[in-house]
């Protein structure tokens, strides 16, 4: 959702000023999605919303043994673990590509109470490859097993997500779900030289994930999964995160643009799930 940096750290901590508050001085929320808009103009409270949307979609257990992926700075993993609506959880998992966002997630979840919940985070890419010699989540010799695998606006950058489903479709308890609020298109995707600029300029997705939603439907039936659904959100995701961003200056009005203009394109916003049979 947002611009690079440099190759290797495609995020940073630029986020952390949209989460500033009207009115406020005081930094609350470091939340980095493109947010759900229903019912709010404000970033964090449309982040925040996104997230309990993903979550519900997840269907999370009580005791269940959930992981989080690309969670940022730390904030879904702190509404895991404190938002009354969601059950306690026995076990939370997370994992970040970004040295950085783990760093400053383990920091800040140090500072909250996990009510017994044991917490395990890990920095590296979201798809386990055979060649690594650290711990991964989604590795063939994790000795955990999880009931939920929830992925909130950042599949599409993954190498490649289909590779990710398939490993997380092994990892899934069987009656587990995933959930992603991920980016696709409308149909197949379009390949006029505007599509092309724009995919050039912003590298949002790899081409492998630049699918539509009937592909993307197909693709988690063919993995395994049963009972899939592939709920395009985009009318309460676009036009809010577009025109927040259009009123923070000259820079973010460009990239607001750029957001905008993928849109019309015909890139779709949805929420994604599946569950591994039992």
């Amino acid at each position: 959702m947002t611009p690079r940096t440099k190759a290797s750290d495609p995020y940073g901590l630029f986020h952390l000023s949209l989460n500033m508050r009207p009115g406020e001085d005081v930094l609350k929320t470091e939340w980095l999605n493109m947010g759900y808009w229903r019912d709010t103009n404000i970033f964090p409270d449309a982040c925040q919303a996104l997230a309990l949307k993903l979550i519900q979609t997840a269907q999370c257990k009580e005791q269940g043994k959930v992981l989080d992926v690309g969670h940022g700075t730390g904030e879904s993993l702190i509404l895991l673990l404190t938002h009354p609506s969601i059950p306690c959880l026995s076990h939370l998992t997370g994992i970040t590509s970004i040295p950085l966002h783990h760093k400053r997630s383990l920091e800040r979840v140090k500072r909250i109470d996990s009510l017994g919940t044991t917490v395990s985070l890990h920095v590296g890419d979201a798809v386990h490859q055979e060649t690594n010699t650290t711990t991964h989540p989604l590795s063939s010799s994790s000795p955990t097993r999880f009931d939920t695998i929830l992925a909130l606006d950042c599949a599409y950058h993954f190498k490649t997500r289909e590779a990710f489903l398939t490993q997380s479709f092994e990892r899934l308890e069987g009656g587990g779900r995933i959930a992603l609020a991920d980016i696709c298109f409308a149909t197949a995707p379009p390949i006029t030289w505007k599509a092309r600029i724009i995919q050039g300029f912003l590298k949002l997705m790899s081409k492998e994930n630049a699918i539509s939603i009937d592909k993307y439907e197909a693709c988690l039936k063919c993995i395994g999964f049963v009972d899939v659904i592939v709920e395009d959100i985009s009318m309460d995701v676009f036009p809010g995160f577009v025109g927040f961003l259009r009123q923070r200056g000259p820079g973010w009005w460009i990239f607001g643009t750029i957001i905008y203009w993928y849109y019309i394109a015909g890139v779709r916003f949805v929420l994604a799930s599946g569950s591994r049979p039992k």
